[in-house]
């Protein structure tokens, strides 16, 4: 249970889980208190009921040693006058009063039915009680299991001599002391409970203070962009997450600075990649045309020219469109416009191509399951209509009967999900990893740039495109970021 508590609390937000503590910590601060000044309480009311019962006890010994100021001892013929004497007494001070000789036999009381009905013992609980400096023994006695406290004083002559023991019993009083238990909980429960909402709103407040920047830099994390003004976060004070924020900022031109090198490398890369594609498509026609006009330039003069020449002259023009269409193409993915992100709507967008799609030379039906508008992703507007062209395209190319495409809006939290299913033969395993290489292909009139062109957009527009194939079709993935809100 307690792990338990433990894991959940770890994962709840950092606000809440100061705003617990704070709360944890004042509340056990105020049961503690609460239970000290209860005891203090207590304490301090027992206190004082001795002290009220030393202040008698004192009183009455010097009272009865007034009275007895002569006598050298007391005996039990002297119980009679000492009872009526400490009747009297009783009266006047509110207080039961006893009176034991010197041997610890009860000589009087001024409650003798305690005595008769055997409540109490005639003989002193103590043989000898032990005087302090004060002269005064205080203890506690029972009677029916009723703790009561009793003060025992040695009783005096006028000349100091003792002749006998003064018991005074002095009953506590739980409703006095119940009585001051309330009013001090009515007294501090009002003050601790708006010390305790005081605590919360403050803590609240105060953890809001000091989490914002950490609230600030997770949001410009989840916001990140390359290239964006507003990646870095200001932050004025030079605390500990001052620091942080300093660090962040600094790791964010790090990583720009890494990315711009990184793209130039790629940039570098591809065109080194480009130039050799060019020169090998190039190449491959030039020497059966340098044949041609060679063997044309040794037929000249004869009979069979004019009939090579014809022949010689449509296979150079054929072979020049095709130069020529090569030339297009790469100058179409040299020109390719750097990838924009903003909000689109991917589901009209897929719904614009797919509508255009359906009409095929090769009349194969293109079916769709999805909504027609209202998803929005993070996405190049003019450019992720291209990516979907070139995926049905290739599938069209591929698809005997039937070609489904699926957005599947409620793929998860962040990205949404669309599938581009055909039911070819599948695309071989040895050619599976370079399908996404800008000069390979497996048609003999395509440049293999389709899906190059369409897995940069993809993924320049923080998303990802992947595949799926069997004997039984293929069906390409892309997955495009959706729009925070």
């Amino acid at each position: 249970m307690s792990d338990k508590f433990q894991i959940s609390l770890r994962n709840k937000r950092i606000t809440t889980r100061i705003l617990f503590v704070v709360f944890a910590c004042v509340t056990i601060i105020f049961v503690f208190t609460l239970i000290m000044s209860i005891r203090y309480v207590y304490s301090s009311v027992a206190q004082q009921q001795r002290h009220e019962l030393i202040t008698r006890a004192e009183y009455i010994q010097s009272y009865l040693r007034s009275l007895y100021y002569w006598d050298v001892t007391l005996t039990s013929n002297q119980s009679s006058g000492l009872a009526i004497d400490l009747r009297d007494l009783s009266i006047d001070m509110q207080q039961d009063l006893h009176v034991y000789s010197l041997e610890g036999e009860l000589l009087a009381s001024s409650s003798p039915q305690l005595f008769d009905g055997g409540i109490l013992s005639r003989s002193m609980s103590v043989n000898k009680p032990f005087f302090s400096d004060d002269h005064i023994a205080l203890c506690y006695e029972q009677i029916q299991n009723q703790p009561y406290l009793i003060a025992y004083l040695p009783f005096h002559n006028g000349a100091f001599v003792p002749i006998g023991y003064i018991a005074v019993p002095y009953f506590l009083s739980e409703q006095t002391r119940n009585a001051e238990v309330q009013a001090l909980l009515m007294r501090l429960i009002p003050a601790y409970l708006i010390a305790l909402i005081l605590s919360l709103a403050f803590s609240y407040l105060a953890t809001r203070s000091i989490t914002s920047p950490i609230t600030m830099l997770t949001d410009k994390m989840r916001r990140f962009e390359m290239g964006a003004k507003e990646n870095h976060i200001d932050y004025p004070y030079h605390d500990e997450l001052g620091a942080l924020v300093e660090r962040y900022n600094i790791l964010v031109d790090q990583v720009e600075e890494s990315a711009e090198k990184l793209a130039n490398a790629e940039r570098e890369g591809a065109w080194r990649t480009m130039a050799r594609q060019i020169a090998h498509e190039i190449n491959n026609p030039l020497t059966p045309m340098k044949l041609s006009v060679q063997k044309l330039q040794l037929k000249y003069g004869t009979d069979q020219f004019d009939a090579y020449f014809e022949k010689t002259t449509k296979m150079l023009i054929a072979e020049i469109d095709n130069l020529a269409h090569i030339a297009q193409s790469f100058s179409t993915f040299a020109k390719q416009p750097e990838v924009v992100t903003t909000e689109v709507d991917v589901a009209e967008k897929l719904s614009n191509v797919i509508t255009l799609q359906r009409e095929n030379d090769e009349q194969i039906p293109v079916r769709y399951v999805g909504p027609d508008s209202g998803v929005i992703v993070r996405a190049d507007k003019e450019q992720i209509s291209q990516v979907f062209v070139n995926i049905i395209r290739n599938a069209l190319q591929a698809s005997p009967t039937d070609i489904i495409v699926v957005l599947n809006a409620a793929f998860s939290d962040r990205e949404v999900q669309i599938s581009i299913s055909d039911d070819g033969t599948g695309i071989p395993e040895d050619i599976q990893p370079r399908i996404f290489r800008p000069n390979f292909t497996t048609k003999s009139n395509g440049n293999g740039l389709g899906l190059a062109i369409s897995k940069h957009i993809v993924e320049a527009s923080g998303g990802r495109i992947e595949f799926d194939t069997s004997s039984k079709g293929t069906t390409f993935f892309v997955y495009l970021r959706k729009q925070v809100s």
